[in-house]
C-alpha cells in the first residue's frame, strides 16, 4: 500500500466508529475503516496477503501460528464445499438489513453526523474487559 496518504498535510489515521454509532449495537473494524478512508482504494484496489496470520492475543497469535492450524489438501477440499453450500443456502440481506436500519435510526437522532464507511458495519457490539474484549 503506498505510504503518500500517511504523508500528507492532513494524513490518513486508523480510526474507530463514533461512540453515538457504537451505542446502535454496530461495530466497525480499523482494517476495513482505513481503506473505506484511503482516497487510493477506489482507484487502487485493496490486496490482502492470504499468508499473513495475526491474533489480537498472544493464544490468538500461537493457535494461528501452530501446526495444527495448516489445512491439509482434504481440509481445503472441505472449506471450498463448505464456503459454496454457505453461499447457496444462507442470506446476508437479514444481516444487511439490521445495519442498514440501525445506521438510518442514529442519522435522524444524529444528523450532524456521518459514517461514509457503512459497508465496514457489522451487528456486534464489543466492550472492553479487563483482559481485552467481549462482544455482547
Amino acid at each position: 500500500m503506498p505510504a503518500d496518504p500517511f504523508l500528507t498535510q492532513t494524513p490518513l489515521r486508523f480510526r474507530g466508529i463514533s461512540d453515538s454509532l457504537s451505542a446502535s449495537h454496530l461495530e466497525g473494524s480499523e482494517c476495513c475503516l482505513i481503506h473505506a478512508d484511503n482516497p487510493l482504494s477506489k482507484a487502487h484496489g485493496v490486496f490482502l496477503n492470504p499468508l499473513a496470520k495475526v491474533g489480537y492475543t498472544s493464544a490468538a497469535y500461537d493457535a494461528v501460528h501452530s501446526p495444527s492450524a495448516d489445512l491439509s489438501l482434504l481440509g481445503m477440499y472441505m472449506g471450498v464445499w463448505k464456503n459454496r453450500v454457505l453461499r447457496w443456502t444462507v442470506t446476508p440481506m437479514f444481516k444487511e438489513w439490521v445495519v442498514t436500519d440501525r445506521i438510518s435510526m442514529w442519522k435522524k437522532k444524529n444528523p450532524e453526523e456521518d459514517e461514509r464507511a457503512w459497508f465496514c458495519l457489522i451487528n456486534e457490539m464489543q466492550v472492553l474487559i479487563k483482559k481485552g474484549w467481549r462482544h455482547v
